[in-house]
């Protein structure tokens, strides 16, 4: 499989900058929460912010790592988010951003039309992408959904919302006011 740091494929490179956008952007809506804030529940069945984060560092460096890049892995359909890592939060977070970098670096000379390296046959109930551009869209469309997620958990804890407009979370009374849009 062709690794090499270039690629002349504009949609791998498309994807994972966006990819690795994706991941900045939920680091920095975490920014200012505190150890205690990033470990608590934020849902009924049990997961915190710092759990996602987790959860977002290993699923995408799976599909980037063991899938694209065909490094076969033992997959366990049945492990559940670790909701407390055990390290502090802010090596989580310097783990998420440092290895999601050396993943996107590792197969962004993929051609996106190629079959994915490794795929776990039988998981997911047969799911299957046959294209690392499929994969990367995949995992794409994970991470916006665990940024949804996050963003309502965020202002749960302290009403913080993300402010498209500066490209970071801001807190209530900081900026200009949000419409009620529900009349």
């Amino acid at each position: 499989m062709n690794t090499s740091t270039h690629s002349t494929d504009p949609v791998t490179i498309e994807l994972l900058g966006w990819i690795e956008a994706s991941v900045c952007r939920l680091v920095a809506s975490v920014e200012g929460l505190t150890e205690e804030q990033l470990r608590t529940p934020a849902t009924p069945s049990g997961w915190s912010v710092l759990g996602l984060l987790g959860h977002v560092h290993d699923s995408t460096t799976f599909w980037l790592h063991n899938v694209v890049s065909g490094d076969p892995t033992a997959l366990d359909e049945d492990d559940e988010w670790a909701n407390d890592p055990p390290r502090p939060a802010a090596v989580v977070v310097e783990e998420l951003l440092a290895d999601v970098a050396s993943a996107c670096d590792a197969v962004r000379g993929v051609d996106s039309s190629q079959e994915p390296g490794w795929w776990p046959e039988g998981a997911w109930g047969g799911y299957r992408q046959r294209t690392v551009r499929g994969v990367l869209v995949h995992l794409l469309n994970d991470n916006a959904a665990h940024t949804g997620q996050l963003d309502i958990a965020r202002e749960q804890i302290d009403g913080a919302v993300w402010d498209f407009t500066v490209n970071r979370v801001r807190q209530p009374n900081n900026g200009p006011k949000l419409q009620n849009l529900a009349r």
